[in-house]
């Protein structure tokens, strides 16, 4: 019995709706799912516990001698994290800002910092991680003057009143002409079976992009934002051509954001 770590987030319940509900063939491997937001997952694989696991790419970079990634299953896009606030005018005055992030080990977290070196390396920070679906609120309350947005909230935070500081994935694009390697699928090194994994989480992808309705039913179960509107915007955002393969473009991605790792470092 493999572990196998889903978040519940829109595109990632599309892409493994196949596997969860036994719609495909799974080549003979037995999963145990658990399903958590991302940073839970990606501390559980820091910690070696899963067996295989959706994390942030930003993720994979600590723990590359344990784990391999696989071509299909990952979040590469256009559309990525973005950088909110209550007042743009206010926050131009401020010497100190106070920041919320979704977990120090997702890649948006990741790409505001290299957005800060850039921008904000004039100014005083100060860093809380707290769970993605909750920065929108504590922005709102002014409790920090920087929160950055992810999953179904990049699409509904100017309705929330909020101001866009920056859109991070357009930054990253504009700095490297990458896609943003948001996620990967990872699998343990002792593992081998990468090919088998592969030709599996293509399956269930082809399935639910088959059966659209069934598939869309299943991942509103999980949604933090419950319009379908909204969930069919963030699955068209993320399930693209780079979910079934990710190809030498992604892996080059993946390899820019190593390297950025290792010239600026991560939040202190």
């Amino acid at each position: 019995m493999l572990k196998f770590g889903i978040s519940p987030c829109p595109n990632d319940m599309f892409i493994f709706f196949g596997i969860v509900e036994k719609k495909v063939d799974t080549e003979g491997l037995n999963f145990e799912f658990y399903i958590e937001d991302v940073e839970t997952l990606n501390n559980l694989c820091i910690k070696n516990v899963l067996d295989i696991s959706k994390v942030s790419s930003h993720t994979f970079y600590h723990i590359q001698d344990q784990y391999y990634f696989l071509s299909s299953g990952g979040a590469f896009s256009e559309y990525g994290p973005v950088a909110v606030t209550k007042s743009m005018e206010n926050l131009k005055k401020l010497s100190t800002i106070k920041i919320a992030l979704p977990g120090r080990f997702t890649t948006a977290s990741l790409l505001m910092w290299f957005y800060w070196q850039k921008f904000f390396s004039d100014k005083k920070y100060v860093v809380s991680y707290i769970p993605f679906y909750e920065i929108i609120d504590k922005v709102i309350n002014e409790e920090v003057d920087i929160g950055v947005v992810i999953h179904e909230g990049r699409f509904i935070y100017s309705s929330k009143g909020l101001e866009l500081v920056d859109d991070l994935g357009k930054f990253w694009i504009k700095e490297t002409s990458f896609p943003i390697p948001l996620g990967l699928v990872i699998a343990k090194k002792s593992l081998k079976i990468k090919n088998t994994l592969e030709k599996i989480i293509r399956a269930s992808i082809n399935y639910s992009n088959a059966n659209f309705e069934q598939a869309i039913k299943f991942v509103e179960k999980f949604a933090q934002e419950l319009d379908q509107n909204v969930i069919k915007l963030h699955i068209q955002c993320y399930v693209n051509e780079f979910t079934l393969d990710m190809g030498p473009k992604g892996m080059r991605a993946i390899q820019e954001l190593i390297n950025k790792i290792e010239r600026y470092g991560i939040w202190s």
